[in-house]
């Protein structure tokens, strides 16, 4: 065995140095061959997988009733967590000679009303299930969700002997058509809330409206009126999530104005939902106070203004069921209390004329019996 320490310093020297040579030797003929050594080309190294996160599908079911696109189901996607599908490739038939019509798309395991009986400790009505998607007149679906999980859709059927249509229109303040109107059934009773379409460069009066349907289909109209912009804002939908803002050139945003598809259920109309004509002059005057309005501004405070520079108001969730609706039901409503009958004053009149002539017949006769009974006593 060599010893280190009887080696003088020169020899140490030589053999670090020959280590040393060594090493560096080594290492290349541990590497991977170069094209020209191997006299061929090599294939370039495969890049590292990367991560596209987890993806879902949505399967929309026919039910017992009809199918979709000729199935029995149709899935959609796979699509990303947050982004949307869209129905409008989908067609619902339902056999001829059946008693029963699609409504649109729901949730499946939902009733076509959802039961809130007992929710939060408190008993409540139950709520129209809102349709992710709803079936025009030739049987196609109208309508997006967004999608966070595999989801499953089913379709809603009705009974064809309560079916009417609604008609949804898009037009600006003088009538004049901006998109096709819309023609969709529902329920006699039933509430649908329907969403605005997205017309660019104008914005909808309303972001939700909601009507009760009704035997008479001239009445189930839904008018969405819509006002030009000035041409310095543009108006932008994100098509992931149906949201609609608006920008001026400087880049400033509003958040989102509204929505082209109603995501949740609409509040209750008689609670919180703005009547119809609020954010006016007269829809104040009719329910005598204040409407309470939002201006619309972006997020530097620019106000948003219409073709002619009028403020614009944030468009709110408005409820079609005016007073009249109400009052043709035979109910009364708040402040609008029907005017008393001018001939109100009759039988009360009649009935104080005749108590009077009874008292006054009474205390006659008491007195005359009085009289009598004074003549009839012997004179002391």
């Amino acid at each position: 065995m060599i010893s280190f320490e009887k080696l003088p310093a020169a020899a140490l020297r030589v053999l670090c140095g020959a280590a040393l040579a060594v090493s560096l030797c080594a290492a290349p003929a541990f590497a991977e061959p170069s094209p020209s050594d191997s006299g061929g080309t090599s294939e370039p190294a495969a890049p590292a997988p990367s991560y596209e996160g987890s993806r879902y599908t949505a399967t929309v079911y026919g039910g017992n009733q009809g199918t979709v696109n000729g199935e029995d189901s149709v899935t959609l996607g796979p699509v990303a967590l947050g982004e949307t599908v869209d129905f409008s490739e989908l067609t619902v038939e339902v056999p001829a000679g059946s008693k029963y019509y699609a409504k649109g798309v729901r949730l499946a395991g939902l009733d076509n009303v959802r039961s809130d009986k007992n929710r939060n400790g408190q008993t409540t009505a139950g709520e129209m299930t809102v349709m992710a998607a709803t079936v025009q007149t030739d049987g196609r679906l109208a309508g997006t969700a967004t999608i966070t999980e595999d989801t499953d859709f089913v379709v809603a059927y009705g009974i064809l002997a309560n079916r009417v249509a609604y008609t949804v229109t898009y037009t600006d303040a003088d009538g004049n058509e901006l998109a096709p109107a819309r023609t969709f059934f529902g329920d006699n009773g039933d509430v649908p809330a329907t969403a605005p379409v997205y017309i660019e460069g104008y914005l909808p009066d309303a972001s939700l409206l909601t009507k009760t349907l009704v035997e008479d289909e001239s009445q189930n109209v839904f008018p969405f009126v819509y006002t030009r912009l000035a041409p310095e804002f543009q108006t932008e939908e994100n098509p992931e999530t149906g949201d609609v803002t608006v920008t001026t050139p400087g880049g400033a945003t509003t958040a989102p104005v509204y929505n082209t598809t109603p995501a949740t259920a609409p509040t209750t109309p008689a609670a919180t939902t703005a009547p119809a004509g609020a954010g006016t002059a007269e829809g104040a005057a009719a329910e005598g106070a204040a409407v309470e309005t939002t201006p619309l501004t972006t997020d530097d405070g620019t106000e948003v203004v219409a073709d002619d520079g009028t403020p614009l108001n944030a468009p709110q969730e408005e409820s079609l069921d005016d007073d009249e609706t109400a009052l043709a039901s035979g109910a009364e409503q708040p402040g609008n209390e029907a005017a008393a009958d001018s001939n109100a004053w009759v039988p009360w009149a009649v009935a104080a004329a005749v108590l009077a002539a009874v008292i006054a017949f009474i205390l006659v006769r008491a007195s005359r019996k009085s009289k009598e009974e004074e003549a009839e006593q012997p004179a002391e």
